[in-house]
C-alpha cells in the first residue's frame, strides 16, 4: 500500500510550469480526464508553478483521501487494480457467446459502434494477444469518425473441416455526403467450451489487393526524384459488386527532395542551363529577370531538400475480379479527387512526378525562354 502511495502522490505532485503572465491574461482551468473541476480553492502560482488542490484531482480520478491532522499527513488511495481488472472479467464472460453467430454479431457491432473493448470481450486468447497493443494505442476506439459504419451483414457462412464457422460480414459505410461504399470482411469463429470465440480475422482479399496497386502507383509516383520517408494508404470505403470493385484510399506521401543542391535538381538545373548557353545573346533586362527567377527558386528549393514535404491524395480504384475473386491487373483503372470534389482519370502523362530528369531540364529552360519573350 506504501509503494502505490508514494506513486500517486508522485503524480500530484508533478504540476505543470506556466508563466505569471499567461496566468494573469486568462484563468487557468483544471480538466481531469476531459471533464472540468471546479476547486473550491483558487489555483495559485508560486515561483513560476501551478499549485492545484489535490483532493479535487484526486477524488476526480476516484481515489480516496484522508487527513491526518495528527501527523499532518495528506493520505492518498487509489482504487485497487485487482478490482478493477475483477469487475472488466466479470463484464467479458457476460459478454462471452455461447454461439458462433452471437460471437460474430457482437464483433460487428463493436466495430459499428467503434467500440474496441467489446471486440475484445469475443476474441479468443490468441488473438487477443495479438491484438492488445493496437487497441492499447487507439484508446480502445476503433475505426475512423468518417466514413462510419452504418450496419453490416452476414452474407456468407461456412464450416471448416476442424469444426470452426467461417463468416463474411459486409460492413456498409456512410458519411455526411451519403453512402460512401462497403467492405467485407472473413472472421473465422472457434469453440472454447462453453464458448464461441472469434479466432481470426482476415483483410478482405480483394481490399489487400487493391491497397497494393495503390502501393505500386505512388512508389512509381515519387521515387524518381524524392526520398520516401512515410507512406500511408487508408481506405475510406470498398465496395464488390458481382465481379465489379471499387475503393477509395486517403494517401499521404512524406518525401524531400533526392537531391543534395538546388542546382542538382532538373528543373533548376534547366534554368541554370538557360542562362549560361544565352548569357551573351540576352540584354541586361532579361538577364536581371532569369537571374531573379534562380534566385528566387534558389532559396525555395534549399528548404525544401531541408525540410520534409507531404503529398496528399485521394484516390479511387476500380476493377474487375476473375473466377476466383482475384483482381485482373489489367482492368485497374485510377482516379484522383479533384479540388472540387471530382474523380478524374490519373494519367501519367499528367504528373510531372512520373517525367524523367531529362524532361524536367527541359521545362525549366523553356520557361525561362518563355519569360525573357514576355
Amino acid at each position: 500500500m506504501g509503494k502505490r502511495r508514494l506513486v500517486i502522490l508522485s503524480v500530484f505532485l508533478l504540476v505543470t510550469v506556466v508563466s505569471a503572465a499567461a496566468l494573469a491574461a486568462e484563468p487557468v482551468k483544471l480538466v481531469v480526464n476531459g471533464k472540468e473541476i471546479q476547486p473550491d480553492v483558487p489555483l495559485q502560482m508560486t515561483d513560476n508553478l501551478l499549485v492545484a488542490p489535490v483532493r479535487h484531482i484526486a477524488e476526480a480520478l476516484g481515489c480516496a483521501v484522508n487527513w491526518d491532522e495528527a501527523a499532518r499527513t495528506v493520505s492518498i488511495l487509489a482504487p485497487s487494480q485487482s478490482v478493477w481488472e475483477r469487475r472488466a472479467k466479470l463484464l467479458e464472460e457476460a459478454l462471452a457467446p455461447t454461439t458462433p453467430q452471437e460471437a460474430v454479431n457482437r464483433w460487428a457491432e463493436g466495430v459499428r459502434t467503434r467500440n474496441g473493448a467489446l471486440q475484445y470481450a469475443v476474441f479468443s486468447p490468441e488473438l487477443r494477444t495479438q491484438t492488445y497493443e493496437e487497441f492499447e494505442r487507439c484508446g480502445w476506439v476503433t475505426g475512423v469518425s468518417s466514413p462510419w459504419v452504418r450496419n453490416y451483414e452476414i452474407i456468407k457462412e461456412t464450416q471448416a473441416p476442424d469444426g470452426s464457422r467461417v463468416y463474411v460480414v459486409k460492413f456498409d459505410l456512410i458519411a455526411s455526403t451519403g453512402p460512401a461504399g462497403s467492405y467485407l470482411t472473413k472472421v473465422t469463429v472457434k469453440q472454447y467450451d462453453p464458448y464461441w470465440l472469434i479466432d481470426r480475422l482476415e483483410e478482405d482479399r480483394v481490399l489487400a489487393q487493391l491497397q497494393g496497386k495503390v502501393a505500386d502507383l505512388l512508389k512509381e509516383m515519387w521515387q524518381q526524384h524524392y526520398l520516401l520517408l512515410e507512406t500511408s494508404i487508408v481506405c475510406h470505403s470498398c465496395s464488390v459488386q458481382d465481379s465489379q470493385v471499387e475503393a477509395v484510399f486517403a494517401t499521404t506521401v512524406k518525401h524531400v527532395l533526392a537531391y543534395a543542391a538546388p542546382s542538382e535538381v532538373p528543373w533548376q538545373k534547366g534554368r541554370i542551363q538557360f542562362l549560361e548557353e544565352n548569357r551573351d545573346r540576352l540584354t541586361p533586362e532579361q538577364v536581371r529577370k532569369v537571374e531573379e527567377q534562380i534566385a528566387f527558386w534558389e532559396e525555395e528549393l534549399k528548404e525544401y531538400i531541408r525540410k520534409p514535404e507531404e503529398g496528399n491524395m485521394f484516390l479511387k480504384v476500380e476493377g474487375e475480379l476473375d473466377a476466383d475473386g482475384n483482381l485482373k491487373p489489367e482492368t485497374v483503372k485510377f482516379y484522383y479527387e479533384d479540388p472540387m470534389g471530382d474523380y478524374l482519370p490519373f494519367i501519367r502523362d499528367q504528373w510531372d512526378q512520373f517525367k524523367s530528369a531529362a524532361e524536367l531540364e527541359k521545362r525549366g529552360y523553356e520557361e525561362m525562354r518563355r519569360l525573357v519573350e514576355q
